[in-house]
Formats: C-alpha cells, sequence, structure tokens
C-alpha cells in the first residue's frame, strides 16, 4: 500500500477534485441525506431516532468498507492498485481546501461580500456579516481542522487499512459533517455520528499538530510556540480534535484564532488559540495553505513507513 499512498497524496496535490457524479464522498452524502429525510420524519420519535442515527453511523462506514474490499479483491491486481490510489486519492481533499482558502483571500482583495460567500463554504457558522479579520480566521480555523479531518486523517486510515479504511472512515466524517450538529434538529439523530467521528480522529488530530509544529519554520513559525499553545489552550476548545488542530497552527503561524462566533442567530463564544499573538492578516490565509501542504506531504512519508515495517517483520 505504500505506493498507492505516497501516489494518492500527488493526485490530491496536483490534480482537482473529480465530479461529482464520480465522487464516492457525494455518494455517501446522498445517501446519508436520505436516511435523514427519513429518521426526521414527523412520525419518527426522538428515540427512534436516535437509534436510526446509531444504525447508521456504524453502518454506512462498514458498508463502504466491504464494497470498496469486495470490490478490489475482484480485480486483476495492477487494476486493483491502480483503482487503490483513486479511491484513497478521493478521500483527501487537501487540493480542494487550498483552493478554496485561496479564492477567500482573492475575494478579500476586491469586494468583502464575495469572501463571505465564499468562507460560507469552509465553515458553518454565520458569515453574512462578518468583517474583514473574521473571514481570515475563518478560513484558517477551517484550514487547520480540516488538515486533520481532510487530510492526515485518511491517509493515516489509509497507511493501516488501505483504500476500503480510508473511505470507512471518509463515511465517519462525512456523517459528522451532515449531522453532527447540537442543534435540535441533530440532538438524537447524530449523538452516535459525532461521538464516533471524535473517535476516529483522535489519533491522525495529534499527529497533525505534531506535524504542524514540525513544519512550523517553513512558514517563519516556531515549533515549541505551536507545541506551547496545544499544550496551554486545546483543552479549552469544544472539540477535542479541532482544538488541537487549531491550538497547534495557531501557534505554529503565530497568530489568534477562536474567540465569538455567530451560528444561527446565537452567539457562541469559543475558546481563543494562540492568545499570546495578534489576529491573522490576509497573508496568513497563504501561510496556512503552505503549513497544511507540508503536514500532507509530511503525513504521507510518516504514514508509509507504518505497512513497511510490518513488511520486514514479516519477512
Amino acid at each position: 500500500m505504500v505506493r498507492e499512498l505516497l501516489a494518492a497524496t500527488a493526485l490530491d496535490l496536483l490534480l482537482p477534485e473529480p465530479p461529482e457524479h464520480w465522487h464516492p464522498v457525494c455518494w455517501m452524502g446522498r445517501a446519508i441525506a436520505a436516511a435523514e429525510r427519513l429518521a426526521l420524519s414527523p412520525r419518527c420519535h426522538r428515540r427512534r431516532q436516535r437509534l436510526a442515527g446509531a444504525a447508521l453511523a456504524l453502518g454506512l462506514p462498514a458498508a463502504t468498507w466491504w464494497l470498496a474490499r469486495a470490490l478490489l479483491a475482484r480485480l486483476p491486481r495492477p487494476v486493483a492498485a491502480a483503482t487503490a490510489t483513486a479511491l484513497v486519492a478521493s478521500t483527501v481533499s487537501g487540493h480542494a481546501l487550498g483552493e478554496t482558502a485561496a479564492s477567500v483571500a482573492r475575494g478579500l482583495e476586491h469586494d468583502l461580500d464575495v469572501a463571505r460567500r465564499r468562507v460560507a463554504r469552509m465553515v458553518g457558522r454565520d458569515t453574512e456579516e462578518l468583517e474583514e479579520e473574521e473571514i481570515i480566521r475563518a478560513a484558517i480555523e477551517s484550514v487547520a481542522e480540516n488538515c486533520n479531518d481532510g487530510v492526515v486523517a485518511p491517509l493515516f486510515y489509509a497507511g493501516i487499512g488501505g483504500a476500503p479504511l480510508a473511505l470507512a472512515y471518509r463515511a465517519v466524517n462525512t456523517l459528522d459533517s451532515m449531522i453532527g450538529y447540537r442543534r435540535e434538529r441533530y440532538r438524537d439523530f447524530g449523538w452516535a455520528a459525532a461521538r464516533l467521528d471524535d473517535a476516529a480522529g483522535y489519533l491522525p488530530a495529534r499527529l497533525t499538530a505534531v506535524l504542524a509544529a514540525a513544519a512550523a519554520p517553513l512558514v517563519g513559525g516556531s515549533p515549541a510556540a505551536a507545541l506551547a499553545a496545544w499544550r496551554r489552550e486545546a483543552r479549552a476548545h469544544a472539540s477535542p480534535n479541532a482544538g488541537v488542530c487549531e491550538a497547534a497552527f495557531a501557534g505554529a503561524l503565530g497568530v489568534r484564532l477562536g474567540g465569538e462566533n455567530r451560528y444561527h442567530g446565537r452567539v457562541v463564544r469559543g475558546a481563543v488559540m494562540g492568545g499570546r499573538f495578534a489576529g491573522p492578516t490576509r497573508r496568513d490565509i497563504g501561510r496556512a495553505t503552505e503549513l497544511m501542504h507540508a503536514v500532507t506531504v509530511a503525513a504521507a512519508m510518516v504514514i508509509s513507513l507504518f505497512p513497511a515495517r510490518k513488511g520486514r517483520k514479516a519477512r
């Protein structure tokens, strides 16, 4: 799986996302949306919603893993290897994340409303009234969090279990991104998806933070500042994984992240990451993207050692 892992990383860095009708994550999204319509119908009791959500949170990743494994097992070896590479690449979204962040930075040069609409693709908070620094902060926070969710974690699971496990992880993460909210609508139906995503992302998030600290000098930052921010501030974040990544990125970039956001008209005061630093500037969006790409390459190299080491022991 080493060659497939490295090739998949290169494909993601160099090529845009495949069309939606060919993208496995889009297929997952359609399946989740269909299940949501059924489970959240007025006739479905709250207890049944929780059971339905748990069944979906466990069933979709399991079915995704089984289908991918069955497909690869039926293909000739060279075709299976190429297919596995393409499937792993489809789970990694570093290229799309970097392009979206860059589009936000370009929007800031012309019109705040354009930048607000573009950053709305990256975050779940209300963006209609964000000022420039808040837009910049939202973009950087999304890059930091999704560096784990959309890059390191899929590669981590590909290194452990190949394309089937990488796809199963993306099913877990897609479930969380669609129904894992604390709003009343998803409180019961999305509970299991949110908890499973927290568990699945726990180790990859810490690897993301370590690699962000190690790569900090590449963007003019300090590994010590990244590690200090992680140790000092991550636990105050509402998410056990996003807080680790955002704190490490804040320290590595030397910027302040977090704070007050508005969700569906309600103000939420979140933890502050990198509280010793000043707020970010437009230039820091590019620095965050560069850091994310550096972490991507480092993660692929580190994770590719997992199966190689296992193979040497077996021989």
